[in-house]
């Protein structure tokens, strides 16, 4: 049975496997990059602006962050994270390699090579170097006068002391970029550690290599029919660790924004933990946006049930804690639509069907002044494009967010179709004129 005739198979009898044979497909420590955002193929919109030597060349340096269980590598003389959980979660620095014959440390044939019609160089995960390791959690503690909580002391020491090592490590990657922001990015179930990685570096090589990207890895990719389920909880697991590190990187003034983009089943780990993070901000009377410093939150193929984010997120009126909020949706998506049976789900945040809405979701969506729903119904959007967004057109839609700011109806993003008040289409001829 080949892989088309096992997804016709898995259709009319096991559901898992649709999902299962996408795991198959997610992660190795080489892989093709995406294709070229049409932003930088079709347009005038230089890939590069002036970087720093260290940015420049074949390298990808990638902050990461994760509590996934160190093991040894394919090599067995180095080392890597699968997919079993820490209590402690760590600070790290890997170095992707983009493998293209070019001259070292000048970025003008790597922009050539990344932009040029049908490039598609590979890229692979070259070095992981662990730099901080955090105290595991829950951390140790008694409860005081009027019930407050006091951490260990010897717990307190070992928190200052890798805080200011993360610290260091995070301003010296920021002294490197002109833009001092930051972007998160956190993946789904079935994504190996590796995989993150190279799904972070890419984006950042195309976001121009400005800003520090970091990828936040939690320990996904269990093996078995039931990894969707295991891979669930760990996704819970991991929010305690997210929600510190948010805090963490929101507490540096030198970082003047913070970006998050989530896919699939990341989107739950992120929203619980900014849910979470936002209470706790409003508790102490202070403005989350300012505390958080979120300017964009990025929802893309979110694994959500709609009517469970209506109630979490709109009902705790989430949507004013960020700067700007993007989901990006697909009707077609095969993995929601198992998820939607697995759950009995009305309908999933990533597959949303505005014209299914209620009038008063209709009514809730118009408030949320500052939400622009993008609707993607490309043909490879199906099921085995759960990945979508590594297609030119819509790529370039949300590198056009984070990298510039513009909002539907600005810049380039003119060209996107207007559904209604801030629900938009992404059209089959998006950027797709010819190279001026």
């Amino acid at each position: 049975m080949n892989v088309r005739e096992a997804v016709r198979f898995s259709r009319t009898s096991h559901l898992p496997l649709v999902l299962a044979l996408l795991v198959l497909m997610s992660g190795c420590s080489t892989r093709t990059m995406i294709e070229t955002p049409r932003l930088y193929a079709n347009t005038p919109t230089p890939l590069f602006g002036q970087l720093a030597p260290e940015l420049r060349g074949d390298m990808l340096p990638v902050l990461f962050v994760t509590d996934r269980l160190p093991e040894p590598d394919e090599s067995g003389d180095g080392f890597t994270y699968g997919n079993q959980r820490s209590a402690s979660s760590a600070l790290g620095i890997a170095q992707v390699r983009i493998k293209r014959e070019h001259a070292q440390g000048d970025p003008g044939p790597i922009a050539a090579a990344s932009t040029s019609p049908g490039a598609q160089p590979e890229i692979e995960v070259a070095s992981r170097t662990e730099l901080v390791r955090f105290p595991a959690t829950p951390y140790l503690y008694r409860v005081g006068d009027n019930g407050q909580i006091k951490v260990d002391p010897g717990v307190t020491r070992e928190l200052q002391q890798t805080t200011a090592q993360a610290r260091k490590v995070i301003l010296e990657r920021l002294a490197l970029t002109p833009k001092k922001e930051v972007y998160v990015d956190v993946h789904g179930v079935g994504v190996t550690f590796d995989a993150a990685l190279l799904s972070m570096a890419e984006f950042w090589h195309y976001q121009g290599r400005e800003g520090v990207p970091i990828a936040y890895t939690w320990p996904a990719g269990a093996k078995g029919l039931f990894f969707y389920t295991v891979d669930r909880e760990s996704g819970e697991f991991t929010v305690l660790h997210l929600k510190h590190f948010l805090k963490f990187l929101a507490s540096i003034p030198e970082i003047e924004r913070i970006h998050v983009a989530a896919h699939s089943r990341g989107n739950d780990v992120v929203m619980t933990a900014l849910r979470e993070l936002i209470i706790e901000a409003r508790a102490k009377g202070l403005d989350p946006y300012k505390v958080l410093k979120i300017k964009n939150l990025v929802m893309l193929a979110a694994d959500l049930d709609l009517e469970v984010e209506m109630q979490r997120v709109i009902g705790e009126a989430m949507g004013p804690a960020f700067g700007r909020v993007t989901i990006y949706t697909n009707a077609s998506d095969s993995a929601l639509a198992v998820a939607s049976k697995l759950f009995s789900s009305r309908q999933r945040l990533g597959s949303l069907k505005t014209s299914e809405l209620t009038e008063r979701e209709r009514e809730i969506v118009k408030r949320y002044v500052n939400l622009d729903i993008v609707i993607y119904e490309g043909s490879e959007g199906g099921l085995f494009r759960h990945n979508y967004f590594g297609e030119a057109a819509v790529s370039s839609d949300l590198l056009m967010v984070l990298r510039y700011g513009w909002r539907p109806g600005e810049g380039q993003r003119r060209g996107l179709e207007k559904i209604d008040d801030n629900i938009w289409r992404i059209p089959t001829d998006y950027l797709a004129g010819d190279r001026r």
